[in-house]
């Protein structure tokens, strides 16, 4: 495999600020726009479950299982690049943790981890108040261990949720799979998947639909299941994928995935299936470009990001295949997989990736536009002492 990298130094600091997309600043999440009112005391960290206006901007995803699933091994690894060995050295959760995963990454949501031995249905816990403001529970299943017991906290955690709060989407996650073979792994996660389902129609909640996916820390499936978890809270996903779809057909292009550089989670792809390798193989190449971009792309004295507009990338595979990354925003990769010959009318290339750039550029301020909107209302509500669904509040 031959490598061939390139980021230019940018010509002018100022020009950094030209064309910029949608950041994190944009979404509330810096210090000078958060939702809290300077004297609300609103802090850091600590449990708030009954902001519905945040969930909006914000989505909830919600880490459950039984203790020694691996629920924060799986947390650390995709949104703290801790390496899967270190995370056998990781104490077991024994309080409810919160990740703003939206402070490092253009993906903005949050994460709410609970240790496998708390009875969040205690009648002094306000299961409610957690389950109405969830976009997406995850329930954590450890393969190698008997999942008996888990499959019975499943079942309760997903009916008491369901009855809160019918548009949570409930994702299960067979984890730990790496010590399984394949035929193992297929006979496990088909047992499951006819349990649960079992256990649900016996209950007469058979409209209710749970997602599997078999995974580990130690191979890029607990990347591509979370990316899967994390498309279904984007609301400009159809948008996404659809000018992803004009993207390649007009450029002869194979396959390309838009990419949050940080967590390496693809947020949308074009409508042809999605193959392992393929996504290993973007995994990887971001992974080269940051790393070499934080040896050579930073400026003399330091300054500068390694990862900014001028990011560019051309890998050249043995089989014909080129991979080409372009910037989008700074939170954002378009990773392509192009055939050499069409590869060779890249000016073509670039000037349809430019009118895509603009077009994500667009989507994503109309998505601007609404975030502030609620917010103003929010913060309006607040003042004047009304609950969101318009009953005032009454101080006792």
């Amino acid at each position: 495999m031959s490598q061939v990298l390139g980021k230019p130094q940018p010509e002018d600091e100022d020009d950094d600020e030209e064309d910029e997309l949608v950041g994190l600043a944009d979404y509330g999440d810096g210090p000078e726009s958060s939702d809290a009112e300077p004297d609300s005391g609103a802090e850091e960290g600590v449990l708030d479950f009954s902001d519905p206006f945040s969930t909006e901007v914000k989505p909830r995803i919600l880490l459950m299982g039984l203790r020694r699933s691996g629920k924060s091994s799986i947390q650390k690894v995709v949104f703290h690049k801790m390496s899967p060995n270190e995370t056998l050295f990781l104490e077991s959760t024994n309080k409810i943790c919160r990740e703003d995963v939206s402070n490092s990454s253009f993906v903005n949501f949050q994460i709410w981890d609970f240790p496998g031995q708390i009875d969040f249905f205690d009648p002094t816990f306000d299961y409610e108040m957690i389950f109405r403001g969830t976009g997406a529970l995850i329930f954590v299943i450890d393969s190698q261990d008997d999942y008996m017991e888990a499959l019975a906290r499943l079942h309760l955690t997903v009916t008491r949720a369901y009855k809160v709060n019918t548009d949570i989407n409930f994702e299960v996650f067979i984890h730990k799979v790496d010590g399984l073979s394949d035929d193992h792994k297929i006979e496990t996660q088909r047992d499951i998947h006819q349990r649960a389902n079992d256990d649900l129609a016996d209950a007469g909640l058979e409209k209710i639909h749970l997602s599997f996916y078999l995974t580990s820390i130690y191979d890029h499936s607990i990347f591509e299941a979370f990316s899967k978890v994390v498309q279904k809270l984007i609301p400009q996903l159809p948008t996404l994928e659809n000018l992803l779809n004009i993207f390649i057909s007009n450029s002869g292009i194979e396959k390309a995935f838009l990419f949050d550089v940080v967590s390496k989670i693809y947020i949308a792809t074009d409508s042809t299936p999605v193959d392992m390798q393929t996504y290993e193989l973007c995994c990887d190449m971001i992974d080269v470009v940051i790393d070499i971009s934080c040896i050579y792309g930073l400026k003399e004295d330091g300054a500068g990001t390694p990862y900014d507009k001028e990011s560019t990338a051309i890998i050249k595979l043995n089989n014909t295949t080129v991979l080409y990354l372009k910037e989008v925003t700074k939170f954002l990769a378009l990773v392509c997989f192009v055939r050499e010959e069409s590869f060779e009318r890249k000016g073509l290339i670039d000037y349809n990736f430019h009118c895509f750039r603009k077009a994500i550029h667009e989507v994503f301020e109309v998505r601007m536009k609404v975030v502030k909107s609620r917010k103003v209302q929010n913060r309006l509500q607040k003042k004047k002492g009304v609950t969101p669904n318009g009953t005032p509040r009454v101080l006792l």
